[in-house]
């Protein structure tokens, strides 16, 4: 535009134009300092509408999150909207700079937006175009929705022809191409959330085509994708969250988005909630027991069970719901916890088969299998599992195992115990056997990718995202990445066990 005032305010820069308006970075004549987004309609007829997005922006002034109006005014022949600015970017440029989203990360922004949307639909608004595009980080990462452009009230009037779509494709939710008097924006927003959620964690939206009709017909004919079928490291809890707010049928979603937030906080570190498990499949109810002291090496056992215990919960903080790259029974590489084709969401399960010499008391994840077992096989969910099995006569009472189990995999492991006469009568006859060389493994990723690896102060072989073979013990993990001219760096500190494999990632944009 040639002028360079619009009522009170000096235009800067033209940054953007949306489907009825022209969008400006612009300040006050008079408050150099006040910087606002100036959205000046491009179309007369589309009035009614434009002074819509203007008088919701004014009924949500109430939540810090929602990009807030500042001025609704003409000038000449223009209307404008004048609204806060947000310095920050979009998730959708920060896609396209960094890369995926974190789980964490993921879940934060998520969780802020399913907060914001339950505010305005209490107030009844419904933004019906949530995408990445539509959602902003400030300087401080704090969740700013934008753009009500298309926003519906329920005492709007209806402008919108009846069956006509509104809306970006990608993110529309089936009943959104065509719509009724009945159609429940709500739920429509709840699975653009949804959609917004598998695209941070895959890069890419669950139903994609060259044209709009594309997407309509598959997103009205098929079922979604699970985010876990495009990128393994998606969490499983938070897989069967994102497939229920895709549903294709509104009764099958989340009805509020309360409800889909209250089921994304359960799975955030730190927050109030309920947690999913997924214990193993035994029922094993009955707690290990303490070991009896008349033994004078009982503190033995008690000892490796409080380190195998301590490194579990370790790991699991390192690793929450995170896969790990393990061989299944046909020698190929797979994440642990990958569903199988046609799993239809049911959570992957292997068998860890235990050989005790002698018999023992065999315990799974801290609970009781059964006793005086000499062996035994049990099905449990992928992931990790400690394995112990306890002897008290034995010089050693307790031996403990920390594994991995893929979908469909066996894993078998054996334990002989020693008792005090065997090492009696060994003691002047055998020769100690040489130990067997110990190992684990950790694997190190960031975003962006590419960085370089230290572990304990030496440089490794090979760059993020890897994973790297370490003795047992705790290690110093730092990761380096020159970016833009500018040395990022992070470091950490992991627990190894033998056999194990820890997962640690850094986010090196923050």
């Amino acid at each position: 535009m040639d002028q360079e005032y619009l009522g009170s305010y000096r235009i800067l820069k033209k940054i953007g134009a949306g489907g009825m308006a022209k969008v400006y970075l612009a300040v006050h004549q008079d408050v150099p300092n006040l910087k606002v987004i100036l959205k000046i309609l491009d179309d007369p007829r589309l009035g009614q509408r434009f002074r819509q997005e203007a008088d919701k922006l004014a009924l949500l002034d109430g939540h810090p999150n929602i990009c807030r109006i500042k001025h609704f005014f003409s000038h000449g022949d223009d209307t404008v909207i004048a609204m806060e600015y947000i310095d920050g970017v979009t998730l959708e440029d920060k896609l396209k700079t960094d890369g995926r989203f974190t789980a964490d990360e993921t879940l934060r922004i998520v969780s802020e937006v399913l907060d914001i949307l339950g505010f305005a639909h209490n107030k009844g608004i419904y933004h019906r175009d949530i995408k990445p595009g539509n959602i902003m980080l400030n300087k401080e990462g704090r969740v700013k929705i934008i753009d009500f452009g298309i926003a519906k009230g329920k005492t709007d009037p209806n402008l919108t022809v009846a069956g006509t779509a509104c809306g970006t494709p990608a993110f529309m939710a089936p009943e959104q191409f065509a719509p009724t008097a009945d159609t429940n924006y709500a739920l429509v927003d709840i699975y653009a959330a949804g959609t917004t959620a598998f695209v941070m964690l895959t890069g890419e939206a669950p139903f994609k085509g060259d044209n709009p009709f594309i997407i309509r017909d598959a997103k009205l004919t098929t079922e979604p994708p699970g985010a876990r079928s495009v990128c393994s490291e998606v969490p499983r809890e938070l897989d069967k969250i994102i497939l229920k707010s895709l549903a294709r049928e509104t009764a099958d979603r989340y009805q509020t988005a309360s409800e889909m937030k209250a089921a994304i906080d359960a799975l955030r570190p730190g927050v109030p909630g309920e947690r999913p498990v997924s214990p193993v499949d035994v029922t094993m109810d009955t707690p290990i027991p303490r070991l009896r002291k008349s033994r004078s090496r009982w503190w033995i056992g008690a000892g490796v069970l409080a380190a195998a215990l301590a490194v579990f919960a370790v790991s699991q903080l390192i690793t929450p719901d995170g896969p790990d790259d393990v061989p299944t029974a046909d020698g190929t590489m797979r994440a642990v916890g990958d569903t199988m084709a046609g799993d239809a969401g049911l959570p992957a399960t292997g068998t860890i088969t235990v050989v005790a010499t002698p018999s023992g008391d065999v315990y799974v994840d801290d609970s009781l299998v059964g006793r005086m077992l000499d062996s035994v096989s049990v099905t449990c969910d992928t992931g990790r599992h400690i394995v112990m099995v306890q002897n008290e006569n034995a010089s050693r009472p307790l031996l403990a195992d920390t594994i991995m189990v893929a979908a469909d995999q066996v894993v078998p492991l054996s334990f002989r115990f020693r008792f005090p006469a065997d090492d009696d009568a060994g003691a002047t006859t055998q020769t100690p056997p040489k130990p067997e060389p110990e190992f684990g493994y950790v694997t190190v990723g960031s975003s962006p990718k590419g960085a370089d690896v230290y572990i304990d102060n030496v440089k490794k072989k090979g760059t993020t995202n890897r994973r790297f073979k370490v003795t047992p013990g705790r290690h110093v993990v730092r990761v380096e990445l020159t970016l833009q001219g500018r040395l990022l760096t992070q470091q950490d500190t992991v627990t190894i066990t033998r056999n194990g494999n820890v997962k640690v990632s850094f986010d090196l944009g923050k």
